[in-house]
């Protein structure tokens, strides 16, 4: 590279630095107002986590290895599965919290274009209050991967190529969740597998080739003794689906320290 080259490359990386330095001093910092944690009282009552109107949040009834998983999530709406969570102490997944936030107006008006601030919000949370410091590796696991039952099968008799405009008809896309139930028009076969991860039991990735968004009922045994099929029978007969049990490499999060939080 010769002199004037070199000297222009120079001229550039120091103008990027610039820019990048001015966008931060006039982007809003991604961090909460004001917080308050306290201890969960009610741990049989059903948990919430999410913005409400006005810049505010609220997490009702979570544990903080939960927070961490949504907290290191590279892309809504998968969160970390609990095996990508290494060295959390026992208390991060058995003492839950209920926390009451707020963001700055200007904050708040930039949430919907950049659904990734609510991981950040959560990991500077996270570092302020729980004193947690972590480092990322990639480690080689046991995963699940989802695929169709049969490669030259049509899918089974409960997912169908969705003809939903979730733009238009929004009250046509709730998500209906709950024990061994789980039906979403108009999504992704990742969103599903994300989905799948915790019934399952083990981190599940999408490895289905398939594209597009897909109208999902599915209905699994919770419980033993339940007249319904288990998750992995379920798969199979309602969607056409399955899980394979494979080895992959899988980011992980390590714990290098953390501490309960001073309520307040």
């Amino acid at each position: 590279m010769g002199k004037h080259a070199l000297n222009t490359a120079v001229a550039v990386l120091l103008l990027a630095a610039a820019v990048a330095i001015l966008v931060a001093q006039d982007s809003p910092p991604v961090a909460f107002e004001v917080a308050a944690i306290k201890r969960s009282a009610n741990l049989d009552a059903g948990g919430s986590l999410g913005l409400l109107p006005g810049g505010r949040f609220r997490a009702v009834n979570f544990d903080a290895r939960t927070f961490v998983a949504v907290a290191f999530r590279t892309k809504p709406p998968r969160t970390l599965a609990p095996s990508q969570i290494v060295g959390a102490p026992e208390w991060m997944s058995t003492e839950r919290y209920d926390i009451n936030a707020k963001i700055s107006p200007e904050l708040a008006a930039t949430m919907d274009k950049n659904p990734l601030l609510m991981p950040a919000l959560l990991r500077s949370l996270l570092e302020d209050r729980f004193k947690l410091k972590t480092h990322m590796e990639v480690r080689e696991m046991p995963v699940f991967a989802l695929v169709p039952t049969r490669r030259e099968s049509t899918l089974g008799p409960r997912i169908h190529p969705s003809t939903i405009d979730c733009g238009k008809n929004p009250s046509k896309c709730r998500i209906v969740g709950g024990t061994g139930r789980f039906a979403a028009p108009s999504i992704t076969l990742d969103t599903l597998a994300t989905m799948l991860t915790k019934p399952a039991g083990r981190l599940v990735l999408d490895r289905t080739g398939l594209t597009g968004l897909f109208d999902v009922d599915l209905e699994w045994a919770e419980e033993a003794g339940s007249d319904k099929p288990s998750i992995f029978a379920a798969l199979q007969e309602q969607l056409g689906l399955k899980l394979e049990s494979v080895r992959d490499l899988v980011d992980v999060v390590v714990i290098d320290h953390v501490e309960r939080p001073t309520e307040d």
